[in-house]
């Protein structure tokens, strides 16, 4: 179950990642932190089941001992296993997994700063990332 978080959580994360999150993507997150949703990406089924779940990871939250079990796989612990991965793009932090090996990434170009763009990088086609989502807002309203 997501719960808001402290922005002073994502700004620890930012330092520890090197990477600024944008706007929109941390308003959400101090809103609900984390939490289950569904992409549907009719495209690639067959079979007319064409919602898959998603989580998004947290943000370590220690502010008390049930926020800190709640939020122990977070961001910065999943993206350290994520990045040693062969082939993951160094420019990116992941966002969300599907249980599958596939995650949604933002992507940073020249800067630090991430763009809102959400990316797919699915796990059989690891050197192809495509483009899934223009901003956060965009996979939620589905």
């Amino acid at each position: 179950m997501p719960f808001p978080l402290d922005e002073k959580f994502i700004t620890a994360a930012e330092q520890q990642l090197g990477f600024t999150f944008p706007k929109k993507y941390k308003a959400k997150m101090q809103i609900e932190n984390g939490g289950e949703f569904g992409i549907s990406f009719s495209d690639e089924y067959e079979d007319g089941d064409d919602i898959e779940p998603w989580w998004l990871f947290s943000f370590q939250d220690t502010s008390d001992v049930k926020r800190t079990k709640r939020t122990m796989n977070h961001l910065i612990a999943e993206n350290k296993t994520i990045r040693e991965i062969e082939g993951f793009p160094e420019n990116s932090i992941a966002i969300a997994y599907n249980h599958t090996g596939d995650y949604l990434l933002m992507r940073a170009e020249e800067s630090l700063q991430l763009s809102e763009e959400i990316y797919l990088r699915r796990h059989e086609y690891s050197d192809f990332i495509s483009l899934a989502a223009n901003s956060i807002e965009d996979f939620l309203a589905q």
